[in-house]
């Protein structure tokens, strides 16, 4: 098959192979490296089939190819030109190769997109290559019922070459999972899921009117209660597609991994992931064969929000995530101001591409550094960053330095020392990314709202010691007094609304009672309405339209949200506390749940590890089976492996990733410990994934 020549090919051809066999990785490899060498032989063989096509790319997959090799990457394969997947864009006249890179299935305005883009070009050749494997589309269409998937497939292909114009050009669909972040050393992220967030007890009520609506009339079904009762079938059909994809691309590293799965879980959306991980067949068929032990521990983010909506901020990524923008269309990677290497006119620094964080090729400083942003403290991450930035102006023999040893070292110091690579477009050159690392973090630093996040902070503290303390004012009472004086004090809305999630998350049912709830409607939506320019968070919240009656709704419908998420680990018996009264001696405290979790798993006995259920249809066919009489069946732990990862359904933050890091390093486990999720959480974040409706629900407000 020659990919130059498209008219040499005849119709169409569908690959279903995640990875070439002789690309799998072997244990020793996997040990060291984890999942950042399955991830580059995925996009080295996505890379081979761009030679002189343009490539459309979508944002999921366009975020992920921003941190394994970039733009360039595509072009060095040979591509000729690089194009946003939408129906605004089209090939050139001269283009008869195309290739697709999307994250989805190809269906509704995925479908709609190809075919604008087809039917307004003059392609002879279409590679669609899609991190959706044809069990996902097979879903998607049909749903659960029996589908011959390669029969869907050959539909598909025969679509596109309809588009095209023409039934004897050539189609090709290839399955690549190209869905993975690796961020730093173990710990990786799928951002293609990121809005994949946790169930909550406030949505069952809605998931019960689904299941109502779906009856015949006249038929009458027990209704669920609770979201123990939640099954997957019970989901709606959006939240379904994304949670078998989500399944499928596990299944695929894990596959990749040479990987057999014990899969334990924490919570109730990550019990129905887990169950649906547990029962996908060909994962059933990859672990009787596969020789590599892994435990895949599943834990709902909703489950302890406190760190995600904290502005403690230990680290400094976390501080850079709740003062930079997002870089657009990006869940991970911050933009980051240029301006200060480019002497721009203050007027026209909007005319400037952003910086980012990522580091770029084998740029081994940039490297360091973007761990030490995550897992050192923030003294420790600026020192390392300024050693770097200073031997790199050593090496080109730029003057002009602050580099005193008895001088501390300072935002305006660092940020002075970056500005003079602006006067070398050759040492600019060779540190792109370091530089780009240390604009972000001077710009983070440097920002007025900085000593803003220590005073919310610090708000944070004494709210943790009221709570459930007699002596104190109760943590609410506190709010709506920030609340009332937010405009004197210099507090938004949003940095409130931040204060109550932490709080609800952290004290449990207790501390928000109905008369907090009244109160809470009346003076949130009050508020609202006196608020002259809403923030996007606030607008997103309310609506387009704020007013007294959309800010009553919104502000009832955040206080549901609050008493959803102080309930959330009700069903807990462990792990059911995080909060730690203080006594005469010792002020009251708090210990993460990812934290005390990942310690228990490394170290507890399985018999104190009650609230971690464990799926695997061996175990219970064993037990069905009745040999559970003569052989001794016990439930195992994580550890049992030689490899834990550990993934947080909804975002982690870079606190709690050092925090497990330090206990791991403590604990001195004999099994690796990888950390992943689908992004970073941070407190804006947070509020507008946890005080709205679940997304994939809110269509039925």
């Amino acid at each position: 098959m020659s990919l130059t020549h498209p008219s040499d090919v005849n119709n169409v051809s569908f690959r279903d192979s995640v990875i070439p066999p002789n690309l799998t990785l072997p244990w020793c490899e996997m040990q060291t490296a984890g999942v950042k060498h399955l991830s580059e032989a995925w996009w080295t063989e996505a890379c081979k089939k761009v030679k002189n096509a343009v490539v459309f790319i979508d944002d999921a997959t366009a975020e992920c190819l921003h941190w394994s090799g970039g733009l360039s990457r595509l072009i060095d394969a040979g591509a000729k030109n690089v194009k946003e997947f939408s129906s605004f864009e089209i090939g050139h006249k001269d283009d008869v190769k195309a290739v697709f890179l999307i994250s989805s299935a190809i269906r509704d305005v995925a479908s709609t997109t190809m075919k604008d883009i087809i039917q307004a070009s003059k392609f002879q050749y279409c590679i669609v290559i899609t991190s959706a494997n044809p069990s996902v589309h097979s879903y998607a269409r049909f749903g659960g019922r029996e589908t011959d998937e390669n029969m869907l497939m050959t539909q598909l292909e025969q679509d596109i070459l309809t588009w095209m114009g023409n039934m004897n050009y050539t189609v090709e669909i290839i399955y690549l999972p190209l869905v993975i972040v690796s961020y730093c050393d173990d710990l990786f992220f799928i951002p293609p899921f990121a809005d994949l967030y946790p169930l909550l007890e406030e949505d069952v009520q809605k998931i019960a009117k689904l299941q109502q609506d779906s009856l015949p009339k006249g038929e009458k079904i027990k209704l669920v209660e609770s979201l123990g009762e939640v099954e997957y079938h019970h989901l709606p059909r959006e939240m379904r597609i994304i949670i078998r994809q989500f399944v499928v691309c596990i299944h695929s590293i894990l596959q990749g991994l040479n990987a057999r799965d014990e899969i334990y879980t924490i919570g109730h959306t990550a019990r129905i992931i887990g169950t649906e991980l547990d029962a996908f067949n060909p994962a059933k068929q990859r672990r009787k064969t596969a020789p590599n032990k892994v435990s895949l521990v599943l834990v709902d983010r909703t489950l302890d929000l406190t760190d995600a909506s904290s502005h403690a901020g230990v680290t400094l990524m976390e501080k850079i995530l709740s003062l930079l923008p997002r870089l657009f269309g990006h869940h991970i990677d911050s933009a980051v101001n240029m301006a200060p290497t480019c002497h721009v006119h203050p007027g026209g620094e909007w005319t400037l591409l952003p910086g980012c964080l990522a580091p770029q090729e084998e740029e081994r400083r940039a490297t360091a550094v973007l761990n030490a942003l995550v897992l050192k403290s923030k003294k420790e991450a600026l020192s390392l960053l300024n050693k770097h930035i200073l031997e790199a102006a050593s090496r080109k023999k730029i003057s002009g330095l602050v580099d005193d040893k008895d001088i501390r070292i300072t935002p305006e110091n660092l940020k002075k020392n970056i500005q003079q690579f602006g006067s070398s477009i050759e040492a600019f050159s060779d540190n792109p990314a370091l530089i780009q690392q240390g604009l972000g973090v001077t710009e983070a630093l440097l920002d007025s709202r900085y000593e803003h996040l220590d005073q919310l902070h610090s708000v944070e503290k004494l709210l943790l010691q009221s709570i459930g303390n007699p002596d104190e004012i109760p943590p609410f009472t506190q709010i709506f007094q920030l609340l009332k004086t937010r405009k004197t004090r210099g507090v938004m809305i949003d940095d409130i609304l931040a204060l109550m999630v932490y709080v609800v998350s952290l004290g449990g049912p207790e501390v928000f009672t109905e008369k907090d709830e009244y109160q809470l409607t009346n003076l949130l939506s009050h508020a609202i309405v006196e608020e002259k320019e809403p923030s996007e968070a606030i607008r997103e919240l309310v609506g387009s339209d704020v007013d007294e009656v959309s800010a009553l709704r919104a502000a009832q419908n955040i206080a549901k949200q609050l008493h959803s998420i102080a309930c959330a680990r009700n069903h807990l018996k462990v792990y059911r506390h995080l909060h730690i009264p203080g006594d005469s001696i010792q002020a009251a405290s708090s210990q993460g749940l990812l934290e005390k979790l990942v310690y228990d798993c490394l170290t507890a006995p399985q018999t104190d590890m009650v609230d971690l259920e464990y799926k695997s249809a061996g175990l219970k066919d064993l037990i069905k089976t009745g040999f559970s009489l003569f052989v001794n069946v016990s439930k195992p732990v994580p550890r049992d492996a030689p490899m834990m990862v550990v993934y947080v359904i909804g975002g982690i933050t870079p606190g709690e990733v050092r925090l497990i890091r330090q206990t791991v390093t403590a604990v001195s486990p004999s099994c690796e410990v990888v950390v992943a999720s689908s992004h970073f959480s941070y407190p804006n974040d947070t509020v507008l994934k946890a005080l709205q409706p679940n997304k994939y629900l809110r269509d039925m407000l």
